[in-house]
């Protein structure tokens, strides 16, 4: 039988997840601006924006940040948004 590695929760980074509501979004290029910035910027881990669905879900280090962090730069790049989740 093999053997299966084991890992450290020390060394294991946390991911949380959040769901927004977007508005006022105007196009599906706007969508990929919205995702490429959002995955540029630190502490997120991955991120999708829906443009058909008005959707962004986000993974993210919680040590380093906050839903409400995210939402805040969302805001910043000219788009409102509501936590969902």
């Amino acid at each position: 039988m093999g053997r299966r590695a084991v890992t450290s929760d020390a060394t294991e980074s946390k991911t949380a997840k959040a769901v927004f509501s977007l508005f006022n979004l105007g196009c599906s290029s706007c969508s990929a601006v919205i995702e490429r910035r959002l995955k540029n910027f630190p502490g997120i881990k991955g991120a999708v924006v829906n443009y058909v669905t008005d959707t962004v879900w986000v993974n993210y280090d919680p040590e380093h940040l906050a839903a409400e962090d995210i939402r805040t730069f969302i805001r910043k790049l000219g788009y409102e948004t509501v936590v969902k989740h």
